[in-house]
């Protein structure tokens, strides 16, 4: 009833306002042809695949190339066989960029995500464009948003009393390609993380352990927009559309709290002064109370829900 022939591309992949308006991403696809290995007459389907990642136990904050290109992997020590890779999870699926198929954010394009994740289009006989790195190759599921589904999220959202633990720094969701580890949503506390343009401070993590390190966020750059730390200067790794957080207003971004001691030990591996070469934000003050256990819990929100309607 459209009027919607072959001719136009991108039947089964795109709706039929993109592909009327010439909007869609995918107008050299039409489902049902060859579009390479995942592809057939009957429609797209599984094919099993390897990916390969070589990552960083320990990623250095005081290289002289900070902030990096969110997709790099080389420049770092690393490897990977899949382009658009920014990170992997912990269940080894990949985290791709803020962007999909396109120079806009999921968001902002409209793709609703299940976990964070969802399926890319058999893309074997596309070859490479301009841009940024895309996906080639049979039909690929990754993550792009914050995969929710997964224990890191879930041990924070399920509730108190099923054992959830708001108040504690967010669990680890996966690794960047720089060696750095991407948290869940909270800090200690659960207090917001006061991040850089690229998405990560320097702060304890779940272990305690000071270093740096990203998390995860509901809105762009979702996870990280530039391999960290920022320094003031994400904008100058964007390939097109700027994706960088909006920082702390500083150079260095440090999680209020944080003991300066045990901050400068961890930079002192690689610079004893690095840290002085830089703007940082206020970061000194009492430490925000980790893991107060359930009973102190519930203390805690039956005194807030008190204080609401004094």
């Amino acid at each position: 009833s459209s009027g919607i022939n072959a001719e136009y591309g991108g039947l089964g992949y795109c709706v039929a306002a993109e592909i009327e308006g010439g909007t869609c991403q995918f107008p050299n696809l039409t489902c049902g042809e060859d579009n390479g290995p995942g592809s057939s007459s009957y429609g797209d389907f599984w094919v099993t695949m390897t990916a390969n990642y070589k990552i960083l136990l320990v990623g250095n904050p005081t290289r002289n190339d900070r902030p990096g290109d969110m997709y790099d992997a080389e420049t770092v020590g690393g490897e990977k066989t899949i382009g658009p890779a920014t990170a992997c999870a912990i269940n080894g699926i990949d985290i791709q960029g803020p962007n999909d198929a396109g120079d806009v954010s999921i968001d902002e394009a409209g793709i609703q995500l299940t976990c964070g994740g969802h399926v890319t289009p058999p893309l074997g006989n596309i070859p490479p464009g301009p841009g940024p790195p895309g996906p080639g190759g049979p039909p690929l599921y990754h993550f792009h948003k914050s995969p929710e589904c997964l224990e890191p999220f879930l041990n924070a959202s399920i509730g108190a009393g099923h054992g959830a633990r708001p108040f504690s720094h967010g669990q680890l969701v996966g690794w960047a390609m720089d060696g750095f580890g991407i948290y869940s949503y909270q800090d200690v506390g659960g207090a917001a993380p006061i991040v850089d343009e690229c998405g990560g401070h320097f702060g304890p993590t779940d272990t305690g352990k000071i270093e740096y390190h990203y998390h995860s966020r509901t809105y762009v750059p979702y996870h990280m927009a530039c391999q960290g730390p920022s320094l003031g200067n994400c904008a100058s790794t964007q390939r097109g559309t700027n994706y960088c957080h909006p920082g702390c207003g500083y150079e260095v971004c440090v999680q209020p709290g944080t003991d300066e001691g045990a901050l400068r030990d961890y930079l002192g591996q690689w610079d004893p002064t690095w840290l002085d070469q830089y703007t940082v934000n206020p970061f000194h003050g009492p430490q925000a109370v980790e893991d107060e256990g359930e009973d102190n819990l519930v203390e805690r929100l039956a005194k807030d829900i008190l204080e609401m309607f004094a």
